[in-house]
């Protein structure tokens, strides 16, 4: 009996067909063409929406019943990664792209027959430019416009030394991270360090803190929305009631597609900074201006606890460590990685700073925790389209960003729960096979909606919850865990002066963590 399967399509007929095709402006410029960077940009949009957190359920049960976690590295694998399957101990199999519609697992549920799992798609596809670009919109976020609030409570001085030094040592972490996937290529991401590093536990560990990142994150987001309406409407609980609903429908489009709606994102957070600065000039009296600076501004703290509540907004900004792995894979000569953190962490810095010193020369001490409330509190030395401007892009940042934080923390307690798998039925008006979702993943999805409104209406300070997460989890993430990573993986090449620098590294980022959480919690601010 003929079989039915196709006949594959020969390899030159592809190249034919590619060569054919006609090339338009944007395939010009090489491997930093248009269209390449946009490709770069999409899938480290999927790497922030799919690879933050583990996958649930028996996923690490059955890592260690495999072999103690270990599985035979592929053929296809050792050809895309450039390493040998007899090159570590250590071997895992291939690992699976990132899928490109809502019926595929974003983090598939593994079965006791199952092998190690890695997220990573085809390694090797950006270059240094990309790689810092897709780093440099990855760093700058929302938590920058409470960095004026942290200049306030630090002063000058301690202000400026606190970004700087976070600055050099979350890019020193940084690079670290690269330099044990250079020791170690079978690891492909934060969470394959963290299992190399402490097995399964400390895997839960690394996860519990991914999950706190990425929900406190979302609610942040919820918050600023919440401040900048409040001005037009001002009833914050229909707020935040109305962006979740609006997240609730979104959570349904496929990963590709809020890869896409995320670039709005980029242009949301630069018109937002663009429009700060424009505000410094336009008013020529203070407070609210770059022309004639407030006359209360501080050098040093005023007390001890403002400037332990100032240490987790300068770290807040640079949480880009946990999707840093999948970046070192995807460049295309990992050997620049080093120098594409040093761009992006200096970029990212200047970009910091000065939108940190200019808020608060701007308002001095009467800055509020994020420079657009005190803005808009002062609406009537700005002209109305100041108002108007920042409502449209507080509208689009939530829009653009939330969906693709969430998404993670959704696929993971599906994978636990079991329910991931749409439904398939035939509809006979139009003739063709529609996937649809069954009533249990819509009613989880319903109430994790109910959850996160819950949470977000009980916080109302954007600085106490900005200030919160840099302390506890990116003191964590950034620094502690990376320190503690290359202590132990790459301890060869450690030599006695700088064992001696990272140890102190890992008490001062612990001491920095549980002080700055305390600070944040008991503080109050207005």
């Amino acid at each position: 009996m003929p079989s039915s399967r196709p006949e594959p399509i020969p390899a030159n007929t592809n190249q034919q067909q590619q060569q054919q095709r006609r090339r338009s402006f944007l395939d010009y410029g090489g491997a930093n063409s248009f269209n390449n960077f946009a490709s770069s940009y999409s899938r480290a949009q999927q790497y922030l929406g799919s690879s933050l957190i583990e996958q649930g359920g028996d996923y690490m049960d059955s890592l260690v019943a495999n072999n103690g976690g270990a599985a035979v590295l592929s053929d296809q694998e050792s050809q895309i990664s450039g390493t040998s399957s007899t090159r570590s101990p250590a071997r895992y199999i291939e690992f699976s792209p990132i899928p490109q519609d809502e019926t595929s697992e974003l983090l598939p549920v593994a079965s006791r027959t199952s092998k190690r799992h890695s997220f990573s798609v085809i390694t090797g596809n950006s270059t240094v430019a990309q790689t810092v670009f897709n780093s440099i919109n990855t760093l700058i976020g929302i938590g920058m416009l409470s960095l004026p609030y942290g200049f306030k409570l630090s002063g000058w001085l301690c202000g400026t030394f606190l970004i700087t030094a976070s600055a050099i040592l979350t890019n020193t972490t940084a690079k670290y991270l690269g330099s044990i996937q250079m020791k170690h290529p079978h690891l492909k991401s934060y969470s394959d360090i963290a299992f190399e590093y402490g097995g399964k536990n400390f895997s839960y560990f690394v996860t519990f803190f991914f999950v706190i990142d990425l929900f406190g994150a979302s609610m942040t987001l919820i918050l600023l929305f919440s401040d900048c309406f409040k001005t037009f409407f001002g009833n914050v609980v229909m707020l935040k009631t109305i962006i979740v609903t609006i997240l609730f429908g979104l959570s349904f489009l496929p990963l590709h597609v809020l890869s896409i709606l995320s670039f709005l994102g980029i242009l949301g957070t630069l018109g937002i900074i663009l429009t700060v600065f424009i505000c410094g000039f336009i008013n020529p009296e203070s407070p609210g201006s770059l022309i004639s600076p407030s006359p209360t501004m501080s050098l040093l703290p005023g007390n001890f606890m403002n400037f332990l509540f100032s240490l987790g907004l300068y770290t807040n900004i640079w949480g880009l460590h946990p999707v840093l792995p999948e970046y070192f894979l995807d460049i295309t000569k990992p050997s620049k990685f080093p120098r594409a953190m040093n761009v992006s962490f200096f970029v990212t810095f200047v970009l910091d700073f000065a939108i940190g010193s200019s808020g608060y020369i701007m308002f001095g001490n009467l800055v509020q925790d994020s420079i657009i409330k005190s803005i808009l509190g002062n609406e009537e030395r700005y002209p109305k389209w100041v108002s108007l401007i920042f409502g449209l892009l507080m509208g689009i940042l939530p829009i653009s960003k939330l969906p693709l934080i969430t998404k993670p923390i959704i696929t993971s307690y599906e994978n636990i729960l079991g329910i991931t798998k749409t439904y398939v039925k035939y509809d006979y008006s139009t003739n063709k096979m529609v996937e649809y979702y069954g009533p249990w993943r819509i009613l989880c999805r319903f109430v994790f909606m109910v959850v996160l409104l819950s949470f977000a209406l009980m916080f109302t300070s954007f600085g106490k919850l900005v200030s919160f997460l840099g302390s506890a989890i990116c003191y964590t993430v950034c620094l502690t865990l990376p320190f503690l990573f290359y202590l132990k993986l790459n301890r060869e090449e450690i030599g006695e002066a700088k064992s001696w620098f990272i140890k102190a590294g890992i008490i001062g980022s612990i001491t920095c963590a549980v002080l700055g959480s305390y600070a944040s919690i008991v503080m109050k601010i207005e």
